[in-house]
């Protein structure tokens, strides 16, 4: 008995030992923001303030695996949306009022080749249009490749669960590059692989909704293949361009920070969401597989970030079941994250041992009344100041989003615009918080 009891102790110990060590390898920033002071802001010359949209949420009248999903599940339809697509010159307005210097904004493949080999050149002299209006008001346009949205009949050919699906994807890529690169230089190849891998094919609340870990892990490889045959490709039609990929980096925290049970589910998401995707940028490998190409394939890195999660032994696997926990002294946000601003710090040195220039694609707050907004865009801006003080190199800030859109499996119940929609007449509306952005900007 005296043995288990000391083997039992021993092993306590041990578990102890093991979880101060994560805690002090780890540590969960949190900050006295009330002894902070947000306004003390340092920016360096030639450092872009921008917005951020993708076409499936904002140019309306799309037919892609994204409105089929919407149809075949019941969700709300993205329809219209903000009529961006005949809007467009107006919408370009917004952002020279604001004073933004850079625009990301993503191309849509199923306009552009609706059938597989028959391509709209009608349609991509608009996206060309665009670029040439963003240039003559001395707008940065940086351009997203894949943002979520891609053709049916791609989706129906099994895309990016199929790696004999890639050339089609590279073709498409190669083609609007060509069109656009003589006035576009930054390039996001693909917009947030692990939320595309992980809605689509764990959660099921993204297309084509399927659930299973092995074909989640078989998309992730082949969403960085894509990235690195892209990149390959581009750079060689091209060299000066500049490309990337947009990361969203989640945060995963033990729930409890005594728990080792809660520390081992944390660790392993933080590895299948944020690291295993580094390592596949700077070695070549991903969950197991050599992906060619990918080492060195990153000119920059867009940075996404939004939230930290907290995560235990009872973590739900499905989106309709979860319940978002926060801190105490954390504020829940609409969409039910809290607003963790000292998460951004701690996102930006994850991409900075990339080696490369980052770029903040996104960043920002669902808010419909605008209450939350304003302190969001300080604190998180606060951040960023810190941390280019510190040495960072990061080279712009995207707030998301530009204006009020389609939010995906939310519908058009989330907020998120520096400009509030009304969808009925889509008239745009200035809030307060785009007030304090212009102001800030200029």
């Amino acid at each position: 008995m005296w043995h288990w009891a000391a083997a039992a102790s021993s092993l306590v110990i041990v578990i102890f030992l093991l979880v101060s060590r994560l805690r002090r390898r780890h540590p969960e920033t949190h900050y006295d923001w009330g002894n902070i002071d947000l306004g003390d802001l340092s920016f360096p010359s030639g450092f872009l303030w921008g917005t951020a949209t993708a076409a499936h949420q904002i140019e309306g009248g799309l037919t892609n695996n994204w409105s089929d999903f919407e149809e075949d599940r019941g969700l709300e339809r993205s329809g219209a949306a903000c009529e961006h697509w005949t809007l467009w010159r107006d919408d370009f307005q917004l952002l020279s009022d604001l004073g933004v210097g850079s625009y990301r904004f993503s191309v849509e493949w199923s306009r552009l080749e609706p059938e597989p080999g028959s391509w709209d050149e009608g349609e991509m002299r608009v996206y060309s249009d665009m670029v040439d209006d963003l240039v003559s008001r001395g707008i940065r346009p940086m351009v997203t490749l894949h943002h979520f949205s891609h053709p049916t009949w791609w989706e129906e050919r099994g895309g990016f669960a199929d790696r004999r699906n890639l050339p089609d994807f590279l073709s498409y890529c190669e083609r609007v590059f060509d069109e656009l690169s003589d006035r576009v230089e930054y390039w996001c190849t693909i917009n947030e692989p692990t939320v595309c891998s992980a809605m689509g094919y764990t959660l099921g609340q993204f297309p084509p909704g399927k659930r299973g870990i092995r074909l989640t892990m078989r998309v992730m490889r082949n969403l960085m293949r894509g990235h690195a045959m892209v990149y390959r490709s581009l750079k060689g039609r091209r060299p000066e361009c500049q490309l990337g990929v947009a990361k969203n980096v989640t945060l995963f925290d033990p729930a409890s920070r005594w728990s080792p049970v809660d520390w081992l589910v944390a660790r392993i998401l933080d590895w299948l969401w944020n690291g295993s995707w580094r390592k596949g940028m700077t070695t070549g490998r991903m969950l197991g597989s050599r992906i060619p190409g990918a080492k060195d394939s990153l000119d920059f890195v867009g940075l996404n970030y939004y939230t930290h999660f907290l995560t235990g032994l009872f973590l739900p696997t499905a989106t309709k079941e979860l319940q978002f926990a926060k801190r105490e002294h954390e504020v829940a946000t609409e969409f039910g994250y809290p607003m963790y601003a000292e998460g951004f710090r701690r996102a930006i040195d994850f991409v900075s041992e990339l080696g490369v220039p980052i770029e903040i694609t996104e960043n920002g707050v669902a808010d419909a009344e605008d209450t939350l907004r304003p302190e969001h865009i300080r604190r998180h801006l606060w951040v960023v100041s810190e941390a280019i003080k510190e040495g960072h190199d990061i080279r712009s800030y995207h707030h998301w989003s530009l204006m009020d859109n389609f939010e995906w499996a939310e519908g058009y119940s989330m907020r998120f615009g520096l400009h509030a929609v009304d969808f009925r007449t889509q008239e745009r509306t200035l809030r307060k918080s785009g007030e304090f952005y212009r102001d800030l900007i200029s």
